[in-house]
């Protein structure tokens, strides 16, 4: 004779006793067999000297790192902004900057019976008259002159000089030109202007340095 315990379920009489050991054998034994996906006999543990930072993703991800320093150097603005020198041989002069409208210039000046000079101009307006320091700072090496501020006659506009004889100082100028990097001039307190050390100035500055 078997007694009905629950929706479908039958156990005979004589069992129902060792119905609750049963059940509380059953918790402890697990209801089915995991499945686990093998693993590759060619699967390694990620090494112990991974240099970066693991946990990153993407551009930072240590695998990534050359990428994003690539795309990190993409998004810099060119050194010279388009711009690029000329040069008038004639007239012993290097001019940077769009044609017509220089942003700088280097002139070896030429007097009669007289020592050549250097001038440099930097075609920015002064706000007011006065004097200040051009400064050429590149491919290891500083230099340094005195500029002046040049004012039109209306009062209007300007641009910064500056004039030094052939020497000690223009050959330090000289020598900021004399690497395949770029050259930064300024004027104390006034936006600089980055220039590439490229042939032309190097040819003004060499030819008016040979005396």
């Amino acid at each position: 004779m078997a007694e009905q315990v629950g929706p479908g379920v039958r156990f005979p009489v004589a069992m129902l006793k060792y119905l609750p050991f049963l059940l509380l054998a059953g918790a402890f034994i697990p209801v089915g067999c995991a499945k686990t996906d093998p693993v590759d006999d060619n699967a390694v543990a990620p090494a112990d000297n991974l240099l970066g930072d693991a946990s990153a993703q993407g551009l930072a991800a240590p695998a990534n790192s050359a990428a994003a320093e690539a795309v990190e150097q993409a998004a810099l603005p060119a050194a010279t902004g388009g711009l690029a020198w000329t040069i008038e041989p004639s007239n012993r002069i290097a001019l940077f900057g769009p044609p017509g409208t220089p942003a700088f210039s280097i002139h070896c000046q030429v007097r009669r019976e007289a020592q050549k000079q250097l001038v440099f101009v930097r075609y920015l307006a002064p706000t007011a008259g006065g004097n200040a320091t051009l400064s050429f700072t590149g491919n290891g090496q500083v230099a340094s002159v005195p500029v002046a501020a040049v004012m039109n006659p209306d009062g209007i506009g300007g641009h910064w000089r500056a004039v030094i004889d052939i020497g000690d100082i223009a050959r330090d100028v000289s020598e900021t030109f004399g690497g395949p990097g770029t050259v930064d001039v300024s004027i104390s307190g006034l936006p600089s202007l980055v220039v590439p050390a490229s042939a032309e100035p190097r040819r003004i500055l060499s030819e008016c340095l040979a005396g």
